[in-house]
Parts: C-alpha cells; structure tokens; sequence
C-alpha cells in the first residue's frame, strides 16, 4: 500500500500490526524465520505513512522509536532496515544532516555483515542528504555508483525515488538534460511498477526543473505544478501537497499573483496541526508572514 501511494490504507494496517501483535516473544520467533523483525517493520512504513498523512512530528517519533526498539533487539539486518527507512524519512522531511548520518550507518553496518542492498541504499542516502545540504556536485558520483550497483543486485523498488534524487541534484548543478532524462525514466517506472508513491515529486521537480531551465518555462511548470496537486490530493498527501503547494506560490509571486498564492498557501499551510520546525512547515509560515508584512507596508490602515 506505502509504495502504491495508498498510504492512508498503510497508515491503518501497519498501525493495527503494532498495536495489535507487537510482542516481542513473538515478533522475535517471526524474525529467527523471516530475518526481519515485524515491530520494526511495521513501524517504518508507519513514520512514512504519517508524514505523507501531514504527521511529521507523529512521523518522527515513530521513527525515533523503531531506532531504538532495532538497537535493543541487536539483531544487524533489522537495525539496517530501521536505518533504511529513517532515512528515507529525514530526506522526505528535508533534514540533510540526520538523512547522511543514517545513510552512513546503514552503509557501514550493511558492508559488515553483507547486506547487499542495505549497503547500496545507505550509500545512496549519503548522497541525498548531501544534495539537501547544498552539496549536489558531491553527490551525483555516489548516486550513479549507487543506482549502478541498485540496478546489478536486480533490485527495482523505488527505482523512482532514487531517480528523482538524481534529477534534483542535476538541477541544483545546471544539468538540465540529464535532469530530465532522470525524472522522464522515474516516471516512466512508477507508472509502468505501480511504485506511485513519489509520482507528485517527480512532477513537482519537473516544474521546477522547466524554470530552471527558462523563465518562459512559467506555463510548463505550472501545469506541472497542478498535476503534481492533483496527485497529491488524490494519494492524500498533504506533505507533497504543501511542498508543491510551496513551489506554485513561488512561481505566481514572481507575477504579481501574491493574492492567489497567499490563499492557496494559506489553505494547505492550515490544514496541519503540528510540525511547525520542520523545513516545509517552517518555509509556508515565512512565506505567509513576508505576504502579510507586504501586505501591511502597501495598506497600513488594514
């Protein structure tokens, strides 16, 4: 369901899982079969499916939790699985520091023991939190090293999402081309896979790749902007819903749409009841504030 996009059907299942079968007597003879312990497991996929659902602090503790539960359970490919995802998390939340460190752990732990995958992913979420610190020239060796040896393993699961790491980074770097041909095959996957779960992304980065690119790209990348919208709302995720959101209020400031983009801001801005610090959050309520301040400047006697 996570990775279809259905995550308010993931957000249920795996919250029942747990609060209905995490025993650790239990989960501990399911992993001695399966080699992965389902309390983790099932409280990754959770983390995710709360941010998507616009829990990021819900999302986050979560996270935290199933961290800690890994570490206790000494049990390496469970921790390597928990650090997997809460990567995947830190780099969706926009938090580059906590998505490098659980990456390179992941890494290390994965080459200690032989975990082909987590060793590749984790090497691959360094480089994702290296394109969010600003660092993406850095990281798109690590990235093609990664999806290179991704792709050898024969894995093909969130092919999509690395993809779309790869194409951000050659954006930030003025790669146009290869952006594109990048996020042109992440959605030709997702749709082909059924791996819809950063399908608003893509499209989101392909407007914002089409600015990039041009400034007379402006009707390109709004329609791109309300595909990713429609999708979004659609999968309901009110996280892709906000950053896109985000990116359309931009783009119709720099017109002088500064009433439409105030009040379409304000509604996806509005609708969460926590995460306030984290970057998307924080960046809306900037946003707004600065609308407001110009707002005051321009009419002092509203």
């Amino acid at each position: 369901m996570l990775y279809r996009a259905d995550f308010a059907g993931s957000r249920e299942h795996c919250g029942r899982a747990v609060a209905q079968y995490d025993n650790r007597q239990r989960t501990r003879l399911w992993a001695a079969l399966t080699g992965q312990d389902s309390g983790v497991t099932h409280r990754c996929y959770l983390a995710l499916a709360l941010w998507h659902l616009g829990y990021p602090d819900q999302a986050l503790a979560v996270s935290r939790e199933l961290v800690a539960l890994a570490r206790q359970l000494a049990h390496p490919f469970s921790l390597c699985y928990a650090l997997h995802h809460t990567a995947w998390l830190m780099q969706h939340c926009r938090l580059g520091d906590a998505t490098v460190a659980a990456g390179e752990e992941a890494h290390r732990i994965g080459a200690e023991q032989g975990f082909t995958m987590w060793r590749i992913t984790g090497l691959m979420y360094r480089a994702g939190g290296l394109v969010l610190q600003g660092r993406a020239a850095e990281a798109i060796p690590l990235l093609h090293q990664g999806l290179d040896e991704y792709r050898s393993a024969g894995c093909g699961l969130t092919l999509p999402y690395y993809l779309s790491i790869l194409g951000d980074a050659y954006i930030q770097t003025g790669r146009f081309d290869q952006a594109y041909k990048a996020l042109d095959e992440a959605l030709t996957i997702a749709e082909k896979n059924e791996d819809l779960f950063q399908e608003a992304e893509l499209h989101r980065l392909m407007g914002e790749l089409a600015l990039a690119q041009s400034p007379g790209n402006d009707a390109i990348a709004e329609a791109r902007f309300e595909s990713a919208l429609a999708i979004a709302r659609r999968q309901q995720s009110r996280a892709w819903e906000l950053r896109t959101t985000l990116s359309l209020a931009r783009l119709w400031r720099q017109h002088g749409r500064t009433a439409d983009a105030r009040e379409r801001l304000a509604a996806a801005h509005a609708w969460f009841t926590e995460g306030f610090g984290t970057p998307d959050l924080a960046d809306a309520q900037a946003m707004l504030e600065e609308q407001a301040l110009k707002r005051e400047s321009v009419n002092p006697l509203d």
